[in-house]
């Protein structure tokens, strides 16, 4: 593939426009980048080069794409059985050489992942994936302006995330593309994370380690992995590197949530929890933690409510009644009349008086009484009868003949029962 012939081909089948061959900016597996001079925009373009069917994503993708932070696209061209997609041409370097020339201040970090986090929430929002994030396509324009750089990876979610495409650069794909799993906005987060860690840890990865082959690797962060913080990292760097590159994609952060983070504010603390995890940890502890405050409000409540004086209401025959509420000098068998009051808390119980008389009318010794009384008037009228039948000679009565007494019936559980009646006082 000539890039001087690929100029004159689409030259030739164009009539209004005319692009002038200037030189080769980078080649690669996609196709070849061409800076070239563009007659129709009076500017040195950069022309990207592929086979058709190779780019038709990226310059779908890169026309719904016009943002600061991202290479703007000006035309597309298709010819023979080329797509020319015809790009501003940038003046800077990628990521990747700043970081093998020197190592990046914090401030710079920060500048950096600002504009690039930009660009992923706008792509985010619009439901395209990246999908190959990496130093190589980050581009720092002379004017410390931030651009992403390559589409041609990239996959614009419609419903939900693709399975089964494996693509991506190996030292900086997500392990859901590994194992298979669903690819979402969050693969670029965890590319990001990588890349934020190189930046601020003088080019190192995070994972990687030299001598170790993309086989090992792909079966190291296919399952739960730790991360070694180098000393000079700040608490807030290494809870953003925690948040980002982690192995469930659901803890990660999104695009947003990172331009939130505390580091990216320049504070030294976390004052709200920011990823699902945390906001899903802190709600759990939330609801237990107020579980408990309503059950000791509850215990508290009970207490306070609880302190009213309790009252045992026992029979006379109760040794106990006799020596709180008798004097022990009255008999047992006296009848007494037994009092006592009943408080009410008169906040729960607006509509009632605070106490009631609790009066004791009737008991088993009202009724061995009622029947003495009616043995006693027997006994009395019989004996009088007598003593008249002797006095007038009158025939004594047979003593064999029964003489009925009508007394009141009274059953053993009459004799253990007490009737009260209130009278409110």
């Amino acid at each position: 593939m000539d890039p001087k012939s690929l100029i004159d081909d689409l030259n030739d089948i164009l009539l209004s426009e005319y692009y002038c061959f200037i030189e080769i900016l980078g080649r690669g597996s996609f196709g070849i980048v061409i800076a070239a001079y563009s007659s129709n925009l009076d500017k040195i373009v950069a022309i990207k080069v592929t086979p058709y069917f190779e780019q038709e994503i990226e310059s779908c993708l890169l026309q719904e794409c016009s943002h600061p932070n991202i290479v703007k696209l000006h035309r597309v061209l298709k010819a023979n059985n080329y797509i020319y997609l015809i790009m501003e041409k940038l003046i800077g370097q990628t990521l990747d050489v700043i970081l093998r020339d020197r190592s990046l201040k914090e401030i710079e970090v920060q500048n950096i992942m600002q504009q690039v986090l930009n660009a992923l929430v706008f792509l985010h929002r619009k439901g395209i994936i990246h999908r190959d994030l990496k130093p190589e396509n980050i581009f720092i324009c002379a004017n410390n302006l931030v651009k992403l750089i390559d589409l041609g990876l990239g996959y614009q979610i419609v419903c939900r995330g693709i399975i089964g495409q494996q693509v991506g650069t190996p030292f900086y794909i997500a392990p859901e593309v590994i194992i298979g799993g669903e690819q979402t906005q969050a693969i670029d987060i965890f590319s990001l994370g990588i890349i934020y860690y190189q930046m601020m840890c003088n080019n190192k990865h995070p994972i990687w380690q030299d001598g170790v082959s993309k086989k090992d690797y792909y079966k190291l962060i296919s399952q739960d992995f730790s991360i070694i913080y180098p000393y000079h990292l700040s608490e807030m760097a290494q809870d953003f590197i925690r948040n980002t590159i982690c192995h469930n994609a659901l803890d990660r952060m999104t695009a947003e949530q990172c331009l939130e983070h505390p580091w990216m504010l320049g504070e030294q603390s976390k004052s709200h929890p920011i990823t699902n995890r945390e906001i899903k940890l802190t709600y759990s502890f939330t609801q237990k933690f107020l579980i408990i405050i309503k059950a000791l409000n509850i215990i508290k409540y009970m207490k306070d409510n609880c302190q009213e004086q309790m009252f045992y209401l026992k029979t006379q025959e109760s040794d106990e009644i006799n020596e709180i509420l008798l004097n022990h000098h009255i008999p047992m068998t006296s009848r007494v009349q037994t009092e006592t009051n009943i408080n009410f808390n008169h906040h729960r119980v607006q509509n009632l008086k605070k106490s009631f008389a609790l009066t004791k009318t009737t008991s088993h010794q009202d009724f061995t009484t009622l029947k003495n009384r009616q043995l006693n008037k027997y006994n009395a009228t019989n004996r009088y009868q007598t003593q008249l039948d002797l006095h007038l000679s009158i025939p004594k009565v047979n003593s064999q003949k029964k003489i009925h007494v009508h007394l009141p019936s009274i059953s053993p559980q009459q004799t253990k029962q007490s009737i009260f009646s209130f009278k409110q006082s």
